[in-house]
This record gives C-alpha cells, sequence and structure tokens, in this order.
C-alpha cells in the first residue's frame, strides 16, 4: 500500500515515513525483553526531558491485563506527552505547514491501521487488545509525522527504531512504563 501526500521535500519525507511504517514488523518481538530496545526508549524520554520513570517489560500473556490497568494519572510521561501534540500543531502552523499536517493526519492513521492491525491480530487475538494496539500505533504514527513536518523528526526517532525492533511502550500506571 502506497501513501502520496505532495511531491515537495517534505511530503517526500512524510511519504517516506509511512514507507517506513509499512515495512515494520509489528510486535515481532514483543514480550521479550531487548537491552538496545530499552535504550532507545530511554533515549525518547531523555528527549522529552522525562527523568522520573521505571521501565517494565511484560510479556504478550500480559498485555490485556496490563493495558486494562494503564492509567494517566500522576505519571511524567502522560504530563509531557499530553502538551505534545498541542506544541508541535503550533509549531507546524508557524511554518505554514498546517495543510500537510491535515493530509498527515487524514491519510496515516488508516494506512497505519492495517499494516499494525495484520500484525497485532496473529500475535494476540484478543479483540480489545488488538483494537488497542491498532489505535495506538495509528496514534504513535500520527505524533511521529506530526514531529516530522514540525521539524523535530529527531525527537521521535529514538521510538522510530524502538517500533522497527518490534517493540512498542504499551503506556503507563504512575511512573512505570510497560514495554512490550
Amino acid at each position: 500500500m502506497a501513501m502520496m501526500l505532495n511531491q515537495d521535500q517534505l511530503g517526500v519525507s512524510i511519504n517516506g515515513l509511512a514507507g517506513r511504517l509499512s515495512k515494520i514488523e509489528w510486535y515481532k518481538n514483543a514480550g521479550k525483553p531487548h537491552e538496545q530496545a530499552e535504550a532507545l526508549f530511554r533515549d525518547f524520554m531523555k528527549k522529552l526531558h522525562v527523568t522520573d520513570y521505571a521501565v517494565k517489560w511484560i510479556s504478550k500473556a500480559e498485555a490485556a491485563e496490563t493495558i486494562s490497568k494503564l492509567c494517566f494519572e500522576e505519571s511524567p510521561l502522560w504530563e509531557v506527552l499530553s502538551a505534545l501534540p498541542d506544541q508541535l500543531k503550533k509549531k507546524v502552523d508557524e511554518q505554514g505547514r498546517g495543510q500537510l499536517l491535515e493530509k498527515a493526519v487524514d491519510a496515516l492513521p488508516e494506512f497505519v491501521f492495517h499494516v499494525a492491525f495484520e500484525k497485532a491480530y496473529p500475535a494476540f487475538q484478543e479483540e480489545k487488545t488488538v483494537r488497542f494496539l491498532t489505535g495506538h500505533a495509528m496514534y504513535i504514527a500520527v505524533l511521529i509525522a506530526a514531529a516530522e513536518i514540525a521539524g523535530q523528526s529527531e525527537l521521535f526517532s529514538p521510538l522510530l527504531k524502538l517500533l522497527e525492533y518490534g517493540h512498542v511502550p504499551l503506556g503507563m500506571e504512575g511512573n512505570v512504563i510497560y514495554l512490550l
């Protein structure tokens, strides 16, 4: 599945991001702790200036239960992440790229849904878990694209590499962030 936004340099960059997202073997290594993947996640947190957190790896079997107890209250990561979309949107608007962001927000979620669902369903099968993971993948993809359009692709580069390793940050409960 190809995605084409426009032919200017930034459009080519977003199309390249879509191509990169389509090649990810989503959840391939879910549930298998990986030192390099955790280091990438810690680098991502450092870029966000979040220092008060703990990482906990979970298995595939723990995914459904963990998803049910995710809580954003009292989470240092959520305090940063909840403000990030508005900050990125402001930078995009300041650069006159709002229309490109709108196109990316319209096209990228559907594009990522298909590739993430194809991998999530056989790996997890439980409907609520698959639905959560595919929605989560779409949200992450839009954030990465927004950062790219805002000229801050380096902010999400560690997270994109983490996804390429077949892992995903599942969510948080307080200051504990679950990696899958």
